[in-house]
């Protein structure tokens, strides 16, 4: 197992929402930097990308409500992906709602089997999101991380093992 150290940074800080995505130490962008700059410059998946696009633009002006997701992971994890079970999309961004008002967004990729764990690279996105849900719940039993309103306070740096 290997130890990797991330920051959660805040990306977008909203009135209904605020939006945060790892960033391990050593790189240069975040979990969802990383998603979109794999798949913005395909044409293949720009209707794909619009999708996921749209949703979170949704997501900003009304809040990251149940209703826009896909429940992934497992029942007693936070694990979430886009685009939500009412719209079509070869891509899945994987994510954890901490609340209607504070998103994680992490990785993804394009879901060509019946289930993510099928597939290696999401199985180890949704992993990955698994862990720092785990971590962050830790911190909030011992009130090292609070949600305030549309913010996460507290020490928004730490590792998971890989």
């Amino acid at each position: 197992m290997q130890r990797r150290d991330l920051l959660l940074k805040l990306l977008e800080s909203g009135e209904k929402v605020s939006i945060y995505s790892p960033l391990f130490e050593g790189e240069e962008y975040s979990e969802f930097e990383k998603f979109l700059l794999s798949y913005m410059d395909k044409e293949e998946f720009g209707e794909d990308l619009g999708i996921i696009m749209g949703r979170l633009e949704t997501i900003k002006r009304m809040g990251a409500e149940d209703r826009y997701f896909r429940y992934e992971g497992r029942s007693f994890d936070r694990v979430r992906a886009l685009p939500a079970y009412l719209e079509a999309s070869r891509l899945r961004l994987y994510c954890l709602c901490i609340s209607s008002k504070v998103l994680i967004l992490g990785n993804g990729g394009v879901k060509e089997t019946q289930t993510y764990q099928e597939d290696p690279y999401l199985n180890k996105c949704v992993e990955t999101l698994q862990k720092i849900d785990f971590e962050i719940r830790q911190r909030e039993n011992r009130k090292e991380i609070i949600v305030k309103g549309t913010q996460l306070h507290g020490t928004l740096t730490f590792y998971i093992n890989d």
